[in-house]
């Protein structure tokens, strides 16, 4: 079963700072919160975490149109590294990656920020019109004989298009990098990890779904970057862990609506079946449209829209 990248650096992390309590002031200063927001800190909606429900209805079952469904399965793919938000080093394009081009890179975007981000050596901030700003902090713990040592580093990378949230990369010393989502009028955080996940921006920059491809059972989300996120807006998962089932992403259809593919894997010399769906956010709420939707009941799969959640969101 492959292994979820994830964990590994969150973890690890926390079992450094446990591990290195007798080093210097330096490192207990990390400890006792020096680090900055982080993705586990108070406020900031992770949505790279598997354990995020949505506590509204249950979405309900539609029939998906035939040619609808063949266009959906015959549409290509797109893995983590295609359907994810632009990491530093394509928004800084330096012909040569180094930190000296990054940080000439980050300065003229923060200068065009317009006193909103700063940076002051280590410590990066964005502050929103109202609300705490967000402080985010590089920070290094060496390595020792007890454990592993540690780092994260951030780069601004100016304003999403679309909703304008501000958009900060994390770049961890054992994982793949992950990126917080800043919304510009009240400070309000979340968290993804673009690195490892499918984090796919809809067409207006106004919704995000992100889910991990490798590791099962499925857990999906979908969140809203509007003036009041963001904030949960779906989330589906399958109940039974099953190593036969693999989800696709097919891309967004238009705004409000995205498309998966199932492929489920049966025994041994029998044809892989495919199901498309398509989910679907109106007026009334959200819709989950399935070419087959025996399988999906078999396997437990399950949408809920967050409570209350039925419109399109606003943008800020």
């Amino acid at each position: 079963m492959p292994i979820d990248l994830k964990p590994s650096g969150r973890n690890r992390g926390h079992c450094v700072l446990a591990a290195l309590g007798v080093l210097a002031s330096g490192v207990v200063a990390a400890m006792n919160g020096a680090q900055g927001l982080r993705f586990d800190s108070q406020g900031v909606l992770d949505l790279a975490e598997r354990t995020q429900k949505a506590s509204g209805d249950q979405v309900p079952f539609a029939a998906l149109d035939v040619t609808e469904a063949g266009q959906i399965v015959a549409a290509p793919t797109l893995s983590e590294d295609q359907a994810t938000l632009a990491f530093s080093d394509d928004v800084y394009a330096c012909k040569t990656p180094s930190k000296a081009c990054s940080q000439e890179h980050e300065r003229k975007l923060i200068d065009a920020a317009a006193g909103a981000v700063r940076r002051n050596g280590r410590q990066l901030g964005v502050v929103a019109a109202s609300g705490t700003p967000a402080e985010f902090v590089d920070w290094n713990l060496p390595e020792s004989k007890t454990a592993d040592g540690d780092a994260e580093t951030h780069w601004y990378l100016g304003r999403l298009d679309g909703s304008g949230y501000y958009r900060v990369e994390v770049q961890f010393g054992h994982d793949a990098p992950g990126n917080f989502l800043i919304n510009p009028a009240s400070g309000k955080t979340a968290f993804v990890h673009n690195g490892s996940d499918v984090v796919a921006l809809s067409p207006d920059g106004m919704q995000l779904v992100t889910f991990n491809t490798l590791n099962s059972p499925l857990s999906l989300r979908v969140a809203s970057l509007d003036r009041s996120g963001p904030r949960l807006a779906l989330q589906c998962e399958t109940s039974n862990e099953n190593n036969h089932v693999e989800a696709a992403f097919k891309g967004w259809h238009d705004p409000h609506s995205f498309d998966l593919v199932f492929e489920i894997h049966p025994e041994r010399n029998k044809l892989a079946r495919r199901i498309a769906l398509r989910l679907t956010q109106g007026s009334s709420g959200w819709t989950l449209a399935a070419s087959d939707q025996v399988p999906l009941i078999a396997m437990g799969f399950v949408c809920r829209a967050a409570a209350a959640e039925k419109s399109a969101p606003d943008k800020p």
